[in-house]
């Protein structure tokens, strides 16, 4: 109600109407700025709106902003035209160990590329505050954002999605976002290509593992089950190869660096890390970025979540695959009788929930991915139709 009271009151209606039009022209293509500078799994969760606005207009220019370490992917993506890195100077965790003074600098200068573009619309799929301001100063006509913060009035075209009170996950609540502009918000799975990489891919048929997060942002598998985990596949005679970050290369070592059939590799780049995992014949991790690039290059993986709605695995589910079985069968979490919008932490008695997921569990995920594979090239395969004898 709040919404369709405000459109009336602020044009936004007028507002779409001449948009619909730009969105139209052929002579001069319109330029769209897909906004979403935070994590690697956020941003991956917001290429469906780009896959979607680039099969319904095909001639329109797409450009992300994105944050300055995800711009490697951009040799992968060939949906996205142009990229725009933010130095560290819009979000509040990058502004945090940084001088004022360099910050209106970054800032200054990120405003004056922005306008260069002649951007005639931001789609925001996440906004701060700085970011909102941003769109603004560099003079874009039109910019849709949430209705729901306080700096909404940076924003001349809204839309409204609770994610609290809603099952659905991030990537479809990003679809609703076109739901705003009148658009036909349909799925489309990310076009990616890979290029041919000089890092040589291990020939021999190989898992991944992506044991340790520090962000701290969800509850994680415990590092334990993960060792217990890769010893069952050496046993198995199946290489593991453990990836990480630089700073994780110590704690890795310790924990897997001994195991036979376990190679532990730090220090990836992101296109390094996407054709390594699109070689493999799994990935198991949890909750973070390299789970979600994981799907994004069609690989099957299994991935642990938290109980609690505001990390469980339907919010935070990765892009669904074609092979893919029931969601509970390769995202697990555990089923406590207790639920809570967010994590308690200590003060919940099954805290942590995460640690009583199954080592047995994950194993089984695998072959199921399995089996739904040849189940799904089973169905595919269409009967010979036998042509009927003539009589004489």
């Amino acid at each position: 109600m709040w919404l369709s009271i405000l459109s009336h009151l602020s044009g936004q209606r007028q507002r779409l109407v001449k948009l619909r039009r730009i969105f139209l022209r052929k002579t001069i293509p319109p330029k769209i700025l897909i906004v979403r500078n935070d994590g690697l799994g956020d941003f991956i969760l917001t290429l469906p709106i780009v896959s979607s606005l680039r099969h319904l207009y095909p001639h329109a220019r797409l450009y992300v902003l994105s944050a300055r370490n995800i711009h490697s992917l951009s040799s992968m993506l060939p949906e996205i035209d142009g990229w725009i890195t933010d130095p560290g100077c819009l979000l509040k965790r990058h502004r945090k160990n940084k001088k004022p003074a360099q910050i209106e600098a970054e800032y200054a200068s990120l405003v004056r590329e922005v306008r260069a573009y002649r951007f005639d619309l931001a789609v925001f799929s996440y906004a701060e505050k700085h970011s909102a301001r941003l769109a603004k100063d560099a003079g874009i006509p039109y910019r849709l954002g949430p209705l729901r913060r306080s700096f909404f009035s940076q924003f001349n075209l809204w839309y409204y999605i609770s994610r609290q009170t809603s099952s659905q996950g991030e990537f479809q609540f990003n679809l609703k976002i076109l739901r705003s502009l009148k658009l036909e918000n349909r799925f489309y799975f990310p076009q990616v290509k890979i290029p041919p990489l000089a890092k040589v891919i291990p020939q021999r048929r190989y898992i991944v593992m992506h044991p340790y997060k520090r962000s701290g942002t969800a509850l994680v598998w415990p590092l334990e089950s993960f060792q217990a985990l890769a010893r069952i596949f050496s046993r198995e005679k199946i290489h593991v190869i453990v990836i990480g970050d630089k700073d994780d290369e110590s704690i890795l070592d310790s924990a897997f660096g001994k195991m036979e059939r376990v190679t532990v590799q730090c220090g990836l780049t992101l296109l390094q890390t996407a054709s390594l995992l699109q070689n493999a014949t799994h990935f198991f991790g949890n909750s973070s970025g390299p789970l979600h690039l994981a799907a994004l290059v069609g690989t099957p993986h299994t991935g642990f979540y938290p109980q609690n709605k505001a990390s469980s695995a339907r919010r935070w589910r990765t892009l669904p695959l074609k092979d893919a079985p029931p969601l509970s069968e390769y995202l697990l979490s555990t089923n406590f009788p207790v639920e809570s919008a967010r994590c308690r932490g200590p003060q919940c008695p099954y805290y942590p929930c995460t640690a009583a997921i199954e080592v047995n569990a994950a194993r089984k995920s695998m072959e199921l991915w399995r089996k739904s594979t040849r189940r799904t090239k089973t169905i595919s395969k269409k009967p010979r139709s036998k042509r009927a004898k003539k009589s004489p």
